[in-house]
């Protein structure tokens, strides 16, 4: 059974605790917040921990060095890195999992090592850049372990691509194509495949060359 730990005890934490025991995971919330703490454990029972995640003995206590994962879910930014730092560099934790809140935050959780995030923020403004100024490129997340994303292209009418074969369409480069989503249906790219209207295109690119697929797609 694998285990995981889940350091903070809001929604996030609380239903992503649920859900990983009803998937048979052996799971170990913990919250600092005493009122907090004495609710969820009248919930979930022993399955929740009082006690700061940024302590590394308290990390020890709540068994950090047999977990198989650990999600840092707090709303607190400076908490869930330092945590991950305690976690990676004092007891040799690979697979670790961090809330970003902050957007603005995201770099220096990547630049400290940190390269499984979740920024519910950027997808956020990702949606709506997508719904309200109707740009042609959606985040979809960071790759485990890499320093690449995913992202999604759909092809506007009037695309300079749309009618065009694949291998007459030169991507900028460190931009790899790998799937294509038409009519619900996934296909993998094909040099002989034609591009049409609509077609959701999912890539992978490294952060810094996000802006220039940005740019080359709005301007084909």
């Amino acid at each position: 059974m694998s285990f995981a730990i889940i350091t903070g005890g809001g929604k996030i934490g609380y239903y992503l605790a649920r859900s990983l025991i009803s998937n048979d995971y052996e799971v170990l919330l913990m919250e600092k917040n005493a009122e907090n703490y004495r609710r969820l454990s009248s919930d979930l029972g022993d399955v929740v921990m009082h006690g700061d995640a940024c302590d590394p003995l308290t990390l020890k206590r709540a068994g950090i060095e047999r977990a198989d994962v650990l999600v840092t879910a707090t709303g607190d930014d400076a908490d869930n890195l330092v945590t991950c730092q305690i976690a990676a560099h004092c007891f040799g934790r690979t697979r670790i999992i961090a809330r970003v809140n902050n957007p603005d935050n995201d770099t220096l959780f990547e630049q400290l090592g940190v390269h499984e995030r979740i920024n519910g923020t950027r997808a956020i403004l990702s949606l709506i850049d997508r719904k309200v100024v109707q740009s042609p490129l959606l985040f979809l997340g960071v790759l485990e372990e890499a320093d690449i994303e995913a992202v999604e292209i759909i092809l506007k009418p009037d695309s300079r691509i749309v009618g065009r074969q694949l291998d007459q369409v030169t991507f900028p480069k460190g931009t790899f194509l790998i799937a294509i989503l038409r009519n619900c249906q996934a296909m993998l790219p094909d040099a002989d495949m034609i591009f049409q209207q609509g077609d959701l295109l999912i890539a992978l690119v490294p952060p810094q060359l996000e802006s220039v697929l940005r740019a080359f797609v709005e301007r084909v």
